[in-house]
């Protein structure tokens, strides 16, 4: 797959899940994205708490309660 680059020199994580922007030099945002990419985890949403992939307090509510859980 060929990597897809901004102007800044900024490419994507490598974690397919993650919305991240890292440097050239850099390959994952964080230890978490490495790990879920080492481990191969599926994941439907990156949980590295980084702003681009953090959910809002309100969505988090709706899908915990799609989910089944109970306040």
């Amino acid at each position: 797959m060929a990597e897809i680059m901004d102007v800044g020199g900024k490419r994507k994580c490598a974690y397919e899940q993650c919305e991240c922007q890292v440097s050239t030099l850099e390959i994952y945002c964080s230890y978490y994205c490495s790990d879920a990419d080492d481990q191969q985890e599926v994941e439907l949403q990156c949980d590295c708490k980084h702003d681009p992939c953090a959910l809002p307090e309100a969505e988090n509510l709706r899908v915990a309660l799609d989910k089944g859980s109970t306040l």
